[in-house]
């Protein structure tokens, strides 16, 4: 007799195959990283006709490299990922892990207040780069927790740090720029470590 298809099982496998591997996290802050050089480039351009056909064209690709980023993960999963496991055993995250999370949380969150309220007093583009920072740190902390990827906290981490740390300096949309360069290059590390551990627990078995 046959087995009725449990849903929910086949949606965490999904997930679980997203995330095993690293990749999401590598591209993302290689993109991240394009991202950043690209606005700076743009910036250190001096006024004319190059700065605005720069202008002109740099967002859309931005934009599409967003999308080309995504079809490049999969495609990478299809090579690497699945042929080695197909998905991984989901993990439910700690109590250790979970307290942590909520630590992190109100941390966070009381950090956002500070932000909010001294960015009044200095100005929009003075908070830009900081409250850029808290809502990508709460960013990863959310998907830390629905996709019980405890390493995502490590991301939240350094977002927070960033947003410490060039509320400090003030510089504005420079700041920014440079927010998604930092955090763009620990999103490599980190997706270039779990990818080589990756690599290293699920060998690749020679085709018969």
């Amino acid at each position: 007799m046959a087995h009725p298809v449990d849903l929910r099982d086949a949606e965490h496998r999904a997930q679980r195959y997203w995330t095993i591997d690293g990749l999401p996290e590598l591209l993302m802050g290689a993109l991240w990283i394009v991202w950043g050089a690209a606005f700076l480039a743009g910036e250190a351009l001096p006024r004319g006709p190059a700065w605005n056909v720069y202008w002109m064209f740099t967002p859309a690709v931005l934009a599409f490299s967003g999308v080309a980023a995504v079809w490049t993960i999969r495609q990478l999963k299809a090579r690497i990922t699945f042929p080695r496991t197909g998905y991984v055993e989901w993990k439910e995250p700690s109590r250790p892990q979970r307290l942590l999370t909520a630590a992190v949380a109100i941390l966070t969150a009381m950090l956002l207040v500070v932000i909010i309220s001294t960015g009044r007093a200095r100005g929009v583009e003075s908070a830009a780069a900081p409250a850029l920072g808290v809502i990508l740190s709460l960013g990863f902390l959310v998907a830390s927790v629905r996709q019980r990827a405890p390493y995502l906290l490590a991301l939240a981490a350094v977002a927070l740090t960033l947003a410490v740390v060039f509320g400090t300096v003030a510089r504005g949309w420079y700041s920014v720029n440079w927010m998604f360069i930092a955090l763009g290059a620990a999103a490599v590390v980190v997706g270039t470590i779990r990818l080589r551990i990756f690599l290293r627990k699920h060998p690749l078995e020679p085709a018969r």
